[in-house]
């Protein structure tokens, strides 16, 4: 048994900054790129295996685990293997689980922060990025700004914010309704023919394996 070459960890400590979101459409896009994907939902809520209970057979192959933040140990993680890529799905509250956070952290390639551009989500993320960068010990943390509208000032006056506390991916995805619509189907933005927003997917993914190096 191999063990598995890159993790993605996508952790944030609130609710509704999309790391359901990010996590299922790196998962898609690393499997449509010729990848071994698997993933791991550690949010009680499921959101991430409901989505994939409705993922139809004929989709990119992608392995599912679940359990919960008191289950996760080194073994635990060791023992999802042979898999080119592990993204890791966490819950809001991860921040109440300090030993279990710091295990993934440890274990990850790269943590993925993802962020509105209101102010309650920068004044949640912000301070999440300082304590992980303080916590890993290797690899790399960065920003995914989501669900954004470039064109507001606030949009411009977020990334300027988040880049004072941390690394920020080139590449946002703006808020398109194909990519609500995609959840209730069990795919992918990628997957969707014609959908608006693909390139975005593309472009974060790009940045992703890139950092990963695979």
């Amino acid at each position: 048994m191999a063990a598995t070459r890159k993790r993605l960890l996508v952790s944030g400590p609130k609710g509704g900054i999309g790391k359901t979101t990010l996590a299922r459409n790196m998962a898609v896009a690393a499997a449509l790129d010729g990848l071994s994907v698997a993933m791991l939902d550690l949010d009680m809520q499921r959101s991430l295996t409901k989505w994939y209970s409705k993922r139809p057979d004929e989709m990119a192959p992608i392995a599912h685990f679940e359990a919960g933040m008191d289950r996760v140990t080194k073994d635990a993680l060791a023992g999802i293997a042979d898999f080119d890529l592990l993204v890791i799905d966490t819950p809001p509250s991860i921040e109440d689980h300090p030993e279990a956070f710091r295990l993934l952290a440890d274990a990850a390639n790269l943590i993925l922060i993802p962020t509105g551009q209101s102010d309650d989500d920068l004044d949640s993320v912000r301070p999440w990025m300082r304590f992980v960068r303080k916590t890993k010990t290797s690899g790399e943390a960065a920003f995914v700004l989501n669900r954004v509208k470039p064109r507001a000032r606030s949009f411009t006056e977020a990334k300027s914010m988040l880049v004072r506390d941390g690394r920020v991916c080139p590449i946002e995805l703006p808020d398109y309704e194909d990519v609500a619509f995609t959840s209730s189907k069990g795919i992918g933005l990628l997957e969707l023919r014609g959908a608006k927003g693909t390139e975005y997917v593309a472009g974060i993914w790009s940045f992703v394996r890139t950092e990963l190096g695979l």
